[in-house]
């Protein structure tokens, strides 16, 4: 039974047991039948008044309630709307209030489980980004090998760059789950960090560029000052932001043209600067290039297809080690990425 019909029921039987006192009362007095018939009148014409006035003043009452459960049913269908016409009485602009306030988390929780879905299908495009590079490299070493590209005596330092690249897949399927949002989002993880010479680093990571290198007869200038400067840091996701930003400068710049790697440690901070002589960027991308899965709209004519991950990556785990990816380009001229990290 609905509010308005138990305040019906409530005025009904106030009244029935108004009238009966009414008789009994008179009953025991000496008042003609007339004067009584006035009496219980007059007590049910005031009943039913007093019951309509109390109707039309909890009307606003009434629509309250109807319009909270009109929202209530749309959360349902993910409406997550709120109300903000209810003012009195107190207590159901409060249980307004309340209502707005558990719509609102609602709508955040909803969102950010759909968000969460997004990131599942983003992972697995992620670690594709990343496995790519090595992986190529190992199959056209390979296939350098069997068509006899790579002289016997040269085999050596080839299987050794297939056995880094190897021991670095096995280590990104590992570091799998930093990659997702949650994990990126924890800056209280602890990370393993060991003494890295920074000129041995891009060594190491250049030798998994070497065939293409040799193929687009590329110029590459290394410079690290001081020449044996060393930090302490973590290794792996350090090498995965150099390799992703020599990557990116691999892909969006000409065969032929320069790539310069400068590498400075100067008052406990590392910059390193990866430089191309590319098509460079666009000012209205500068702001968008780090976002994940945003590619500049002249990357479709490019040799390299990918998902737009590099970049973010990239910067994401720079974050990690506590540093930052900042970017220069003049369109058309090329690009410039640094690394700064304090130490």
């Amino acid at each position: 039974m609905k509010l308005k019909h138990f305040i019906i029921v409530g005025y009904l039987i106030s009244t029935t047991i108004t009238v009966v006192a009414i008789i009994w009362s008179v009953n025991t007095m000496l008042i003609s039948k007339s004067d009584i018939y006035f009496i219980i009148g007059i007590s049910i014409l005031a009943s039913i008044t007093g019951a309509l006035v109390s109707l039309l003043l909890l009307s606003r009452v009434f629509l309250s309630l109807d319009k909270l459960k009109q929202l209530i049913k749309g959360i349902s269908d993910k409406k997550f709307e709120t109300v903000n016409d209810i003012k009195n009485p107190t207590e159901f602009k409060e249980l307004a209030d309340a209502f707005n306030e558990m719509s609102t988390d609602l709508q955040n929780t909803f969102a950010s489980l759909e968000e969460s879905e997004k990131e599942k299908g983003l992972m697995i495009a992620q670690l594709s980004h990343d496995i790519k590079t090595p992986l190529t490299s190992i199959q056209a070493t390979v296939e350098g090998m069997l068509d006899g590209v790579i002289a016997a005596d040269e085999q050596q330092y080839y299987l050794k760059t297939i056995s880094r690249q190897t021991d670095r897949l096995n280590k990104l399927v590992e570091e799998l789950s930093f990659i997702t949002l949650n994990t990126m989002n924890q800056p209280d993880v602890p990370l393993e960090k060991e003494e890295i010479f920074l000129d041995k680093l891009l060594i190491d990571i250049m030798s998994e560029f070497q065939l293409v290198i040799d193929k687009e007869d590329r110029d590459i200038q290394i410079s690290v000052q001081p020449e044996s400067a060393k930090i302490i840091s973590n290794y792996d996701k350090l090498s995965r932001i150099i390799l992703n930003l020599v990557s990116n400068a691999f892909k969006y710049s000409e065969a032929g043209t320069k790539l310069t790697i400068d590498a400075a440690v100067d008052n406990k901070r590392l910059t390193l600067t990866v430089a191309d002589e590319g098509q460079g960027i666009k000012s209205e991308d500068l702001e968008k290039i780090f976002k994940r899965l945003y590619r500049v709209e002249s990357s479709r004519n490019m040799k390299t297809g990918g998902h737009g991950l590099g970049l973010y990556i990239a910067r994401e785990l720079a974050h990690q080690l506590g540093g930052d990816i900042f970017v220069q380009s003049e369109y058309g001229q090329g690009s410039s990425f640094s690394l700064v990290l304090d130490l």
